[in-house]
């Protein structure tokens, strides 16, 4: 009997470690799994179709068909003639304007101008891919 008590204390405190040792490894859970429930189908969205961005798209996809051709959209727009047809960076668009009007300006604006073009000038070649 001695010995069968002696295995089965030796078993049970085996068991007894193995069981802490279970729980102190922490467990990882991603949550529990559940269910989506749609109890509808969901409402569509209220979408303005006429706002001004979606109304003026394509206003001057007819002036070829319509007009034969000769008048180019570039044309039509209203802005300053430094602004039209031109796609560049702010350095660009300043060197532009100065060119084209910079003898016209105001003597603050000018020089407000070329402050902001000797900045950019410096920034542009300091920093940037396009060193």
């Amino acid at each position: 009997m001695s010995i069968l008590g002696g295995l089965l204390g030796a078993g049970a405190s085996l068991c007894r470690s193995a069981g802490t040792l279970l729980h102190t490894v922490r467990t990882i859970s991603t949550g529990t799994c559940c269910q989506i429930r749609m109890h509808s189908i969901p409402q569509l969205k209220k979408v303005d179709r006429w706002t001004e961005k979606r109304s003026m798209f394509g206003i001057y996809d007819n002036i070829g068909i319509l007009g034969d051709f000769k008048a180019h959209p570039k044309d039509l727009i209203v802005a300053p003639c430094w602004l039209k047809a031109f796609k560049g960076n702010e350095l660009q668009r300043l060197i532009r304007k100065k060119k084209m009007v910079g003898d016209r300006m105001m003597i603050m604006e000018r020089h407000n101008l070329e402050k902001r073009i000797r900045f950019l000038y410096r920034r542009f070649n300091r920093t940037g891919k396009h060193r």
